[in-house]
């Protein structure tokens, strides 16, 4: 998936969810928050594999189950005891949603889907990217990048003006 579909992958049911328990939008820290956590696992795997040569693979290290769980759940209950709960499940749920959008074909191929070692690494060993290179992945021209840029757009503006207007009241 690409970064605007990890975002609406995770953005679509937390404002579904928003609007139907508050009658009200997500507050501007919730959508960043859910921003920042559907690209986490791509900040990380894409760069280390794809630019410094570190991992084999840009859906390994982040992507990885065997890693991401533990260290989700130490969040979790760290975030629990500052009193930022909400905050951390929408961060984990989002952070989810991108391994479920990159894994999703796991269902239908099972084990011989190519990336499913990457999920479960390092108990299996991961297989290469075969397009390891940010180039590789380039949008084929300016008009592709056009939405996902006005959508990043209108999120961000979104997001700062609700915090601007509103303060954020840590564990609302």
């Amino acid at each position: 998936m690409r970064p605007l579909e990890h975002f609406l992958f995770a953005a679509l049911p937390l404002t579904a969810y928003a609007v139907g328990r508050y009658r009200r939008l997500p507050r501007g820290h919730t959508v960043f928050i859910a921003l920042l956590a559907t690209q986490l696992p791509d900040l990380i795997d894409k760069p280390l594999a794809w630019t410094f040569g570190v991992l084999p693979s840009g859906r390994m290290f982040a992507h990885s189950l065997v890693i991401s769980l533990p260290l989700l759940s130490l969040g979790c209950v760290l975030a629990a005891r500052r009193g930022w709960g909400r905050s951390a499940v929408v961060f984990v749920l989002a952070y989810l949603s991108h391994i479920v959008g990159d894994f999703y074909q796991i269902l239908w191929q099972g084990s011989s889907y190519y990336f499913f070692p990457n999920l479960f690494w390092p108990l299996l060993a991961a297989n290469p990217d075969q397009r390891p290179s940010f180039a590789a992945h380039a949008p084929p021209s300016l008009s592709a990048v056009l939405v996902p840029l006005s959508v990043f757009l209108l999120v961000t503006g979104y997001i700062l003006l609700d915090i601007v207007r509103w303060p954020v009241v840590v564990g609302e």
